[in-house]
């Protein structure tokens, strides 16, 4: 059984005096406020007891009564009992638990029955704490499956966003996903991070709204500024996810995806989860990309791509990124 901390209301010093001894023998911590006033403070103050004990026989026993209710509102699990008086207009039933855990303490005090009725308090908060922790984790874990449903339609949203401006684009971003699954299982990345990098890499391309589709469809050579334009991406998508809440973790991911290896750690440390994410996402994101035919180009072969990816490894690409896609990808596939 825990040891209970039981709060009695009361400012004679006699009822007390008869209580705590006995409380102490159940290995349980005894407080004392003089009225309901005090209790409320105390409550307030974030000292929420298992058991309340007020005692119905002291003049100041009804001051702040109020106390009682907050005290549920902080515990529902919590024990109230009060202490009555012979010829009291409540005397009750000796040891008898009401529906609304009320049970009471008459005095004179049997500590056999005060020590009973106390423990069995005690038995009934450790019960329903028990049953409460179980309904809470239930709750946590039904939460977490709606936000995650709620983030990924939220992410698929934004993802057919992308597709609809670019024809280029489309099953572009689907692809460096399923791309980015298959190297995070080849090295063994943790479920959590898998799906991380995930919605990073079907929204890696979101700060594109901001350009226009002639642009990005542009088959002669571009400017300069036309250039820098498409290649600031990357920060504008960052900023827009940064404005979603449940999205923000995704932020560094999708600024950083086209940020030579050699330079991340410019930015990031090497030992966080995210610069191997990024890694990965970088490498999937130009294989794929030389894999898809553009309106400048058409698809490339292996041979080519391979020795671009193989040729960067340590300086433009994660090593340990392009190593895991290429063994990931057999000889005959393309993207």
């Amino acid at each position: 059984m825990i040891s209970g901390r039981v709060l009695i209301v009361s400012n004679r010093r006699e009822v007390v005096a008869e209580l705590e001894p006995i409380i102490r023998a159940g290995d349980h911590l005894p407080s004392v406020v003089p009225d309901g006033e005090e209790a409320m403070l105390m409550l307030d103050d974030g000292m929420v007891p298992d058991v309340v004990i007020s005692d119905l026989g002291c003049e100041r026993s009804f001051n702040g009564i109020s106390y009682v209710q907050r005290f549920r509102q902080l515990n529902r699990t919590g024990a109230h009992l009060v202490v009555t008086e012979p010829g009291a207009p409540f005397t009750g039933a000796s040891g008898s638990a009401q529906p609304d855990r009320f049970a009471v303490l008459p005095r004179p005090f049997r500590p056999d029955d005060v020590r009973a009725t106390l423990e069995g308090a005690i038995s009934r908060v450790e019960e329903d704490f028990r049953a409460l922790r179980s309904e809470v984790w239930r709750s946590m874990d039904r939460l977490r499956r709606e936000v995650a449903d709620a983030r990924g339609e939220m992410v698929q949203a934004l993802a057919m966003t992308i597709a609809a401006r670019d024809r280029y684009m489309q099953g572009h971003c689907d692809r460096v996903a399923e791309g980015c699954r298959t190297v995070a299982l080849a090295l063994h990345i943790s479920d959590d991070d898998t799906r991380l990098l995930m919605q990073a890499a079907r929204l890696h391309e979101i700060g594109k709204i901001s350009v226009p589709v002639e642009l990005l469809q542009k088959t002669e050579p571009l400017t300069a500024d036309e250039l820098e334009r498409i290649r600031s991406h990357p920060r504008v998508g960052a900023d827009i996810v940064r404005g979603v809440s449940s999205l923000r973790r995704l932020a560094p991911l999708i600024e950083r995806h086209m940020t030579d290896y050699a330079e991340l750690s410019n930015h990031l440390s090497p030992a966080s989860p995210e610069f191997l994410l990024i890694g990965i996402l970088r490498v999937v994101d130009v294989w794929d990309a030389m894999n898809s035919a553009r309106s400048y180009r058409p698809a490339m072969p292996r041979a080519y791509w391979e020795q671009f990816l193989r040729a960067g490894a340590g300086t433009r690409f994660h090593p340990q990124a392009v190593d895991a896609l290429l063994r990931a990808v057999p000889e005959h596939e393309s993207a």
